[in-house]
């Protein structure tokens, strides 16, 4: 075995959390925002942006943009709410 690398069970390095959580990002920038109403939206960036609409009057674009969503996301034709 290499010592240099890290070595892993079963020699199946752990996957990373892929999805981004922005619902601690939203809670860190909006913090009296309802827990299990984010809780459903976790990963969807839309979801929460809409939740967070009731406490600014920011455009879904600015919305998404402080959560750190993908600019293919943000221009999506998708619904808001």
């Amino acid at each position: 075995m290499n010592s240099l690398g890290p070595t892993y069970v079963g020699g199946v390095a752990p996957l990373p959390d892929l999805l981004p959580d922005y619902c601690s990002l939203a809670l860190t920038l909006w913090p009296r925002l309802e827990r299990h109403r984010l809780a459903r939206a976790r990963h969807d960036p839309l979801r929460v942006a809409s939740l967070v609409a009731r406490r600014t009057t920011l455009s879904r674009a600015a919305r998404l943009k402080l959560l750190g969503a993908p600019a293919a996301e943000a221009d999506s034709p998708k619904r808001d709410h």
